[in-house]
């Protein structure tokens, strides 16, 4: 059998305080270990300072007296050591009694001491066979003296601290455990309560109520279950509300849909159906012949009315193009979904009448290309028209470039890969070297540039408006006819407010530049001006493919 939920509770709580006291101590033992060598190391430092003033202000007392002295002010052993590593004094020996064969330049504290001014070092001492805390410093005579602390002192107090943390956590476990024994029991009351009020609920008697009045969590856990009794008597009038969400999400579809009850009559048309099919908003207890009369359109219901899911298939119905799927609705009934991709179909004539033409504008320079090419290849080809025929090799691969160039903004445009950095750019330069990019002279065209001085220089895309330019002036310079004219102006265009601004003032508005190209060509026909901005569509087909034009 398993443990109850209190003592669950119970032995989770006494172990994770038996966790924390363990973890607690263990700290507590290395913080204050450390914090016990940082004090004793500082009292070290002070008491060297003491140490080499007196030594170097007593330069006739021997340096065995003076260790004695320093060792009766600080109580620790002190050593003073020569900078060739001899031992010229030491604490609790006589005079001249201190030993002076071994080499101390080899202990780590007085070897620092003698390079850096200070040294420090924690190691075992062979002479008297115990670890030491050493402190060394040099004086101004040239000598180092060298404090130490046997660290048995810090074991002995970290072992008093240890002891009294030891007991403190052996109350802290104790208390915790009675802690912990109440606590489950206060818990897990209110829990059984709980429980057999919502065994309750579940049987049906939406009477029973719950009263728990602590801990908090609880009785609003009780609160929450009290609030469910009270929603499930409301469930009906929700369903309600429900039904009448789900008929204001089917009107506001785009698609078109029809309800058919079991008999085959319609029972439901959104917006949408009523306005693909022509029906009236009130088009209830309609048979699919009055519907529609396309053979397509029956077989799709009588398919869904027999029990069978009718994949997405194409249909034409009154000259609109329709993708139509239909599904089976458990009461024997189907409802069938209409998408109108007349436009999409449109698009698609559009795009196969763009790829042909586009077939069209890259073999006429691959063709020139290969065939001049080919002709260059004749070694007996006179000079003068090697030349002549290269330039058509280059004219047609820089034609061929640009055909290319404006398929890769195109694709970068979809696919949201055309970075805008705008920046203030001087509009009137720009114009200049667009229009020297351009082959106006050969064609005997006069540029005129117009710019209103408040709009000299504009907040925009350096490279965008180039290419905005370049496409807007090539075409004007391509159908310009000899010694026409091309303008180039600016105007003050209407002003939209900053970002941030929410008075509309003036001050808070920013003013937009329209630039607008002008030629004296023969124009865009009006007929086709609605469509100019369309993409792949050409105003003149024919004259647009002899111009070399690819609609976008």
């Amino acid at each position: 059998m398993g443990l109850r939920a209190d003592q669950h509770l119970f032995l989770s709580y006494l172990l994770l305080i038996a966790l924390l006291t363990v973890a607690m101590s263990v700290g507590a033992d290395s913080l204050l270990r450390r914090q016990l060598l940082a004090t004793i190391e500082a009292d070290l430092r002070r008491e060297l300072v003491l140490g080499r003033a007196l030594y170097d202000g007593s330069p006739e007392t021997s340096a065995d007296a003076i260790a004695g002295q320093i060792a009766a002010l600080s109580g620790r052993r002190v050593t003073i050591v020569a900078r060739e590593g001899r031992v010229v004094g030491e604490s609790g020996v006589s005079d001249g009694e201190a030993p002076r064969a071994d080499d101390y330049r080899v202990r780590p504290e007085i070897r620092e001491a003698i390079e850096r001014g200070e040294g420090r070092a924690i190691r075992y001492s062979n002479a008297l066979r115990a670890d030491h805390l050493y402190i060394a410093s040099m004086a101004e005579r040239g000598d180092v003296i060298r404090l130490a602390v046997p660290l048995s002192e810090i074991n002995q107090a970290l072992s008093q601290v240890q002891r009294g943390i030891f007991g403190v956590g052996i109350v802290a476990v104790l208390l915790a455990a009675l802690f912990s024994l109440g606590f489950s029991i206060a818990v897990t009351g209110p829990l059984r309560r709980i429980g057999d009020a919502a065994r309750t609920l579940a049987s049906g008697d939406l009477s029973r109520r719950i009263t728990v009045l602590r801990p908090t969590e609880l009785r609003e856990l009780g609160l929450a279950l009290n609030s469910l009794a009270d929603e499930l008597q409301k469930r009906i009038a929700q369903l309600e509300g429900e039904r009448a969400e789900m008929h204001a999400l089917i009107d506001s579809m785009s698609e078109g849909v029809l309800a058919v009850a079991p008999n085959g009559t319609l029972r439901r048309a959104n917006p949408a159906a009523q306005r693909i099919f022509a029906l009236m908003p009130q088009a209830g207890l309609l048979s699919p012949e009055m519907v529609s009369r396309r053979p397509e359109f029956l077989r799709i219901v009588n398919i869904a009315l027999e029990g069978e899911t009718v994949p997405p298939r194409e249909l034409v119905i009154g000259g609109t193009s329709l993708i139509a799927t239909a599904h089976p609705l458990p009461d024997g009934g189907a409802v069938l979904v209409f998408l109108d991709v007349s436009e999409l179909r449109r698009l698609e004539g559009v795009r196969r009448d763009f790829v042909a033409n586009v077939s069209h504008e890259l073999k006429t320079p691959l063709t020139a290309i290969r065939g001049y090419s080919e002709t260059l290849l004749d070694p007996d080809l006179p000079l003068e028209l090697r030349g002549r025929f290269a330039e058509i090799v280059r004219l047609n691969a820089e034609r061929l470039q640009r055909i290319v160039d404006d398929l890769l903004d195109l694709s970068r445009i979809e696919s949201g890969g055309l970075d805008i950095e705008p920046s203030w750019v001087p509009i009137d330069r720009m114009a200049q070297e667009v229009w020297r990019s351009q082959v106006a002279e050969q064609k005997d065209v006069e540029l005129v540039i117009d710019l209103a001085e408040v709009h000299e220089r504009v907040w925009v895309d350096a490279e965008a408006i180039r290419q905005v330019l370049s496409n807007l002036i090539s075409n004007a310079v391509r159908y310009t006819p000899q010694r026409g004219r091309v303008t180039l102006r600016t105007r003050p265009g209407s002003s939209e407010p900053r970002r941030g601004s929410v008075d509309g003032s003036r001050a808070a508005a920013r003013s937009r530049t329209v630039l607008e190209v002008e030629d004296t060509g023969s124009g865009i026909p009006a007929a086709h001006l609605s469509r100019i901005f369309e993409r792949f569509y050409r105003a003149d087909p024919a004259r647009s493919r002899e111009e070399g034009g690819t609609g976008l």
